[in-house]
């Protein structure tokens, strides 16, 4: 499946769509039913150093997350959130308030090139410094993925 901001919505289910479709089916059987959901999209995205997929991700979980709440009741069910592990990604930069988080956070005082609001310590998306040592100017990356 697709990335749920880039996927089709006619030809695509969300994780919400998916999750909600499960419990109604499940919920006809009158022993009860496991059901487990993956919001495995966000870790493959932090893999690829893709925070804005990410995040994108992590907002349709929690909207599956209240849909469950929602559709089962609170006495006789049990809903666990959980991640598996973290990932590097960080918010740095110093952005002030109001700022994008998915672009730049101002200036360093050091180099004087941009800095991120979001980034991350390791994976794909890390650029060596140039031949002279310089720190990558990150203000030509599409950081919107």
């Amino acid at each position: 499946m697709h990335y749920n901001m880039t996927a089709n919505p006619e030809q695509e289910p969300t994780l919400t769509d998916m999750t909600s479709s499960a419990i109604k089916l499940l919920s006809r059987q009158p022993e009860g039913f496991f059901l487990f959901v993956e919001g495995g999209k966000i870790d493959l995205a932090h893999h690829k150093t893709r925070a804005h997929r990410a995040l994108d991700e992590t907002l349709e979980l929690a909207r599956a997350v209240q849909a469950a709440v929602d559709l089962t009741d609170p006495d006789d069910t049990l809903i666990v959130v959980t991640a598996d592990h973290a990932h590097t990604m960080s918010i740095s930069g110093y952005p002030t308030r109001g700022n994008d988080i998915f672009g730049l956070a101002g200036t360093s005082n050091v180099d004087m090139l941009p800095l991120a609001t979001l980034s991350y310590a390791n994976g794909p998306g890390y650029k060596a410094p140039t031949a002279t040592g310089r720190r990558y100017n990150i203000s030509e990356d599409d950081m919107r993925k």
